[in-house]
Parts: C-alpha cells; sequence; structure tokens
C-alpha cells in the first residue's frame, strides 16, 4: 500500500470514530437501551441455561434416589380389587421384628416368574417380603440345572429333594423348602354345561413362606403325633382321609413339627412330644392302647400335655374311647347335628354335607384372636357333645362351639341316605367343640393337661377350601392357645381369578374432563402467565 492510500486510511477512521464520537443523546440513550437488553438477554439465557442443567441432573439424581429406594422398600401399588400383590399387616409387623438373616431361594429362572402372569403374584409377594425384612430378607432365583453348586450348600441340612419351583427358605443351618404347590393351589371341577374341566388357582404363598420363614427362627418347635396308623392301617375311615390331610397341613404350616405314628407299634412318649393328634378311629382302641393316651397326658406328674381328638359318624362302636372321654368330662353323642333353618345353615357342593350348622363362640377370648371375626364357623357330619361335669377332683369342662336352638339331632342309624326324611329326635342348641383340663398345682404353680374334642369334619378340606368359613383360623387359634404358642399368624387365601376393576360413567366423564378439559386449560393458562410477564420485564 503507498504512503497516499494509508494517509487515506488513517483519516477515514479518525473520520468514523469522530462522527461516532458525535453522537445526539437520543442516538446515546437507544444504544444504551439496546446494551441493557443485550445484557438482560445474557443474564436470562445464561440463567435459564444453569437452572435447565440443574433440573436435569437433579431430576437424575432423584430418579437414581428413587430406583435404589424402590429396590428397599419396594414402592408398587396393588390395583387389583382383592389387594393381590400385597401382604397382610400381620405378616408386616412379623418381618418387620425379624433379627436373624433369612435366605429365599427360588429354584427358577427369573425371567419365567417375570414373564409368566400367574408367578407375577410369586415375585411380587418374594420383593414384599424382602422391603419388609429390615435388610434382613434376601431373594435370589436358581436355576439347578445351570448352578447345581449353589443349590448344593442347602442339601447338606436338607432331607428331602428339591424340585423346580420349590422355594428354599434358609437360615444358618435351618431349611425349609415350600413346594410349589404350597404356593399356588389349584382345584379342578367340572364345568357340566360344556363337560369340561375348570381349574381354579388360589395363592397361598405368603402363608406358607412366613410359616417357613418361622420354621428356621424359631429355636424350640412344638412337636405333635399324628397317630395315623394302626398295624400298619389308616386309622381312620376314608371318608375321614380329608379331615386327617388338613389337619397335618394346617399344624405344618403353623410351624408345628409333626411326625405320623402307628399306635400298636410306636410309642407316645411325652418326653419327645407336646401333643398327640387323634383323628377319628374307625375301630375302639384297646385298653393298652387307651392307657398310652392318658400315661402321655400325665407325662409323670408333670402334666402340660395336649391331646386333639375328633369324632365321626363313619366310627364304630368304641366303647374303651367313650370311657377315656368320659373321664375328661366330654361325652360324644350316637347322633348328627342338623340345621334346616334360613340364616342358621350353609350349604356345600357336596350333596352328603347339607343342612350344615354355623356355630358360635363361647369364650370371647378365642374370637379376638381371630383375623377375620366376620367369617362364619360350621360344623359338618358333626356328633354332638355333653359336658359331664363342669369340675371334678381337679378337672374342668369348657364348651368350645355351640350351635343355634333351631339345629336339631338326628340318629346315625337313619342318616345313611341324606334324601330320606330325617327323623327329628331333639331340637336346640348344641355343643360341637369342647375342652376337658386336668389340672395339677404345685408350689403355688399349676401344671394343666388338655383335650380339645370335635364333633366334626371341623376342619375337612372341602371346609377348608371354601375359604368362606373361620374354621382354619379358629382351629389353629385354639391349638395355639393351648400350647402357649405365640408368634403365630394365620394369612387368607387369594384368588388368581382375573380381577377388574371397574369405574362408573361419572368417573368416566369426570376423568374424560380432567385429562381433556382441565389440565390443557391449567397449561395455557400458566403459558400465558409466563408470556406476559417476560413481556413486561
Amino acid at each position: 500500500m503507498s504512503k497516499k492510500e494509508t494517509k487515506q486510511a488513517v483519516d477515514e477512521t479518525t473520520a468514523a470514530k469522530s462522527k461516532k464520537e458525535t453522537l445526539t443523546p437520543e442516538q446515546e440513550r437507544e444504544r444504551a437501551l439496546k446494551r441493557v437488553k443485550r445484557m438482560k438477554k445474557l443474564k436470562y439465557g445464561t440463567l435459564a441455561t444453569v437452572l435447565t442443567a440443574l433440573f436435569v441432573a437433579a431430576v437424575v439424581v432423584v430418579n437414581i434416589i428413587v430406583g435404589v429406594l424402590n429396590d428397599r422398600y419396594h414402592w408398587n401399588i396393588d390395583l387389583t380389587s382383592s389387594g393381590l400383590y400385597e401382604i397382610d399387616e400381620q405378616t408386616v409387623t412379623y418381618l418387620n421384628q425379624l433379627q436373624t438373616d433369612i435366605e429365599l431361594v427360588v429354584l427358577a429362572d427369573e425371567a419365567e416368574f417375570q414373564s409368566v402372569s400367574m408367578f407375577k403374584v410369586i415375585d411380587e409377594t418374594l420383593n414384599r417380603f424382602k422391603a419388609e425384612g429390615n435388610g434382613h430378607i434376601s431373594v435370589e432365583y436358581l436355576n439347578m440345572t445351570k448352578n447345581p453348586e449353589a443349590v448344593k450348600k442347602y442339601s447338606a441340612n436338607y432331607n428331602g429333594e428339591f424340585k423346580d419351583g420349590d422355594i428354599i427358605v434358609a437360615s444358618k443351618n435351618l431349611v425349609r423348602v415350600v413346594a410349589f404347590d404350597d404356593v399356588i393351589h389349584t382345584e379342578q371341577s367340572i364345568d357340566y354345561a360344556t363337560y369340561s374341566y375348570v381349574y381354579n388357582y388360589t395363592f397361598i404363598g405368603e402363608q406358607s413362606l412366613l410359616a417357613a420363614i418361622m420354621g428356621v427362627t424359631e429355636l424350640n418347635p412344638i412337636h405333635v403325633a399324628l397317630l395315623a396308623t394302626l398295624g400298619g392301617e389308616t386309622i381312620y375311615h376314608g371318608y375321614d382321609a380329608y379331615n386327617y390331610r388338613s389337619i397335618k397341613e394346617l399344624l405344618e404350616k403353623n410351624n408345628y413339627q409333626c411326625t405320623e405314628m402307628d399306635v400298636t407299634k410306636d410309642v407316645l412318649d411325652p418326653s419327645k412330644y407336646e401333643m398327640a393328634v387323634l383323628c377319628a378311629p374307625m375301630n375302639d382302641l384297646t385298653q393298652a392302647q387307651i392307657d398310652q393316651l392318658s400315661e402321655f397326658l400325665y407325662n409323670e406328674g408333670n402334666y402340660e400335655r395336649k391331646l386333639l381328638y375328633f369324632a365321626s359318624p363313619f366310627q364304630t362302636e368304641t366303647p374303651n374311647l367313650d370311657a377315656f372321654l368320659e373321664t375328661w368330662g366330654i361325652s360324644v353323642g350316637k347322633s348328627l347335628v342338623y340345621d334346616n333353618t334360613a340364616g342358621n345353615y350353609v350349604y356345600t357342593a357336596l350333596d352328603m354335607m347339607k343342612e350344615i350348622p354355623s356355630v358360635t363362640l363361647t369364650d370371647s377370648a378365642y374370637a379376638d384372636k381371630l383375623a377375620n371375626k366376620k367369617l362364619p364357623i360350621v360344623a359338618p357330619m358333626c356328633r354332638p357333645l355333653e359336658l359331664l361335669f363342669e369340675s371334678n377332683s381337679g378337672r374342668t369342662t369348657d364348651a368350645l362351639l355351640v350351635t343355634g336352638e333351631t339345629a336339631y339331632l338326628t340318629p346315625l342309624t337313619t342318616k345313611e341316605d341324606e334324601d330320606s326324611s330325617n327323623e327329628k329326635v331333639e331340637t336346640g342348641s348344641f355343643i360341637v367343640a369342647a375342652l376337658g383340663h386336668q389340672h395339677n398345682t404345685v408350689s403355688s404353680e399349676t401344671f394343666t393337661s388338655s383335650v380339645a374334642v370335635f364333633g366334626s369334619w371341623f376342619v375337612d378340606a372341602n371346609v377348608i377350601e371354601e375359604r368362606s368359613y373361620n374354621n382354619a383360623d379358629y382351629f389353629v387359634t385354639v391349638v395355639n392357645t393351648m400350647c402357649d404358642k405365640e408368634n403365630t399368624v394365620t394369612i387368607a387365601e387369594k384368588s388368581l381369578d382375573t380381577t377388574t376393576i371397574t369405574i362408573t360413567d361419572a368417573q368416566v366423564k369426570t376423568t374424560r374432563n380432567i385429562v381433556v378439559i382441565i389440565i390443557p386449560l391449567l397449561v395455557a393458562a400458566a403459558g400465558v402467565v409466563v408470556y406476559i410477564r417476560r413481556k413486561n420485564r
């Protein structure tokens, strides 16, 4: 560039600066306003960016925290009408008090339990247990085929064999196994309209799992002798098999250690067993066998032993057993109790179990311990009981359950055909369950042995599986009270039939108005307010 051109450029720059520096007051004010606006834009833009970044970071952090807490406390909401995925408050209370570490090991693939809708309730229940266990419960899924070594460590403390679908409950060296059948119960019936089988599924896993947890945490379980056979043959009639099975299952699920015995071959040792169960022996016992029962209850003068006796209409003459029970102040009648008055009886699916009387409790102490006091208690195929005395030589008797005044008796010999007319020999209120006690006081301390007599198929499977009666809960309550057993819980079963949550037309309209009209209007109003505020700044 020549000197002339350089001088010309410098002069132009100087002239421009001179021109710029000689702005009018109006131009200066406009320039200042623009500068302020630019600064505001920069300020609010930066602030908005920072706030957005902080908000996104906060959302991420909160999401991580909520995820961790959900894994820990399982904050899922159960929207089923039956509360299928919830656990009972009794279960929650027990789990909250755990002080021992528990392992729940499902012998299956976790993906299978997540994908099959029926199994989802099992997975949810296990997670609920884990959440309420205050860090003492762990849940793990193991495939026995893929991880045989992982399962071996539990085999050392378990006598049986593991199967796919079993749930291992382990604590230290104690192991209990909950079979799949004790988690989901299947009932089969026939639909006579289509002549096809209908399957109903019931979830009973909560009760089974809780009983297993109690089993591995209770150090001194109560041992029960089930007097099941006589010379190798079942002691009860074939019709009483369901009642026996239900007794055994209820006791085991409530953490009683049950052992089946033969009355002829085995010794009922009071040092090994705290309670014995005699379920409707079809034939009479010998005097020697009766003496063994008496010696068991006497327990070398220490008492504190219990006997459960169930009568049945299918028993033959049992003079020795009758005499034994009479020494305890209880007599079993040779008739059946029925009630055909509306409101005082129930019907079941079995034709032979019509006109079953519903009964009431005579002692409120037992009623207070029932989980659901509204459910009725029934006495199917029941023989009446009579209390021979209230108190006699250290022995006392108490009625447990009684029928209404409209019940009636029918002789056993005339009840072979249910369709035949009933011969009513007596009408009134009858005792159907009773307790006999033998007390012995030493140095102001009283020791007691007890005999509980039930006149019927009180816990027959056909009654228990109805799930509409309180028989199971009441039976367990009586046994627990007799044995002074604490920390016991009875959980209601839950149907796995599909349930839907329905809403009314009014609720549909309200929901639609909120979602379609009110929420959009609120969002639009908020946008207008924000726009006006920003414009006026």
